[in-house]
């Protein structure tokens, strides 16, 4: 091997991925346009979009690895002073790992009340271990009639504004985080078809909702129309919202 290495010139390949939420890619692009403008020519940025997050993957062919190693670290050090709110982690990091090691650390609970994500959220949170230290329950209330009678939602409410609705959605939330003495809940309420979009609420229209110790905050999003894809980004989207409110109120905003 010392004469191979001695005869040869070993280069090799060098990947390093960041993952990041928050930001479409488009306007991922732009806010970290200087950034990538400035980097070395033998580095290559690649963005790999998924739902609910961008991972952005640092490469390098043909070099000696240590030392682009380190440059690909303090070129991602600097990106997390342009973003930090928006970056997740490295490699296979997910948002529902970030929010099991916030919620661990504070040592708070969590539950979720799911109509159009059909338990993707809560099954997020099992698959990881430990994570019975803050998940207490998950309520998948499909029907109306299980939105009232599970988690306390006025039939009133269903009748005037509809199932997918912010209203319907803000009681969700608060009605799984009563229920459950949770400190926690997350919500979902949404069209994931292929029937049943209106003109108004067209298939992929998904209200989500995070009632938490101090306030209850609700978002609109249009997730598409493939109801894989629906359920996929809905779930994303209601986890960020989840994040965003745990890390707000550990900052003390």
């Amino acid at each position: 091997m010392p004469r191979l290495k001695a005869h040869f010139e070993l280069r090799q390949i060098v990947h390093r991925t960041m993952i990041t939420a928050g930001l479409p890619e488009s306007m991922l692009a732009k806010a970290i346009e200087t950034w990538e403008n400035a980097l070395p020519p033998y580095l290559k940025l690649a963005y790999l979009p998924n739902p609910g997050a961008v991972r952005l993957r640092l490469s390098a062919y043909e070099v000696e690895g240590e030392s682009v190693s380190k440059e690909i670290e303090r070129q991602f050090e600097a990106l997390r002073r342009i973003i930090p709110h928006n970056i997740i982690g490295y490699e296979t990091a997910t948002m529902q790992e970030l929010i099991h090691k916030l919620l661990t650390e504070r040592r708070q609970t969590l539950a979720t009340a799911e109509s159009c994500t059909g338990g993707s959220i809560a099954a997020r949170f099992t698959a990881i271990p430990g994570a019975s230290a803050y998940f207490l329950c998950g309520v998948v209330a499909y029907s109306n009639e299980s939105k009232s009678n599970l988690l306390g939602v006025d039939p009133e409410t269903i009748a005037c504004r509809g199932a997918v609705s912010e209203e319907v959605a803000r009681q969700m939330a608060e009605g799984a985080r009563r229920t459950a003495g949770a400190d926690y809940a997350v919500a979902t309420t949404g069209i994931a078809g292929p029937a049943g979009g209106t003109e108004q609420k067209p298939v992929g229209t998904v209200w989500m909702a995070v009632a938490g110790p101090h306030r209850t905050v609700t978002l609109l999003k249009q997730c598409g129309t493939d109801r894989g894809q629906i359920i996929d980004r809905a779930s994303a989207f209601a986890l960020a919202l989840l994040r965003d409110e745990i890390e707000r109120d550990a900052a003390g905003e």
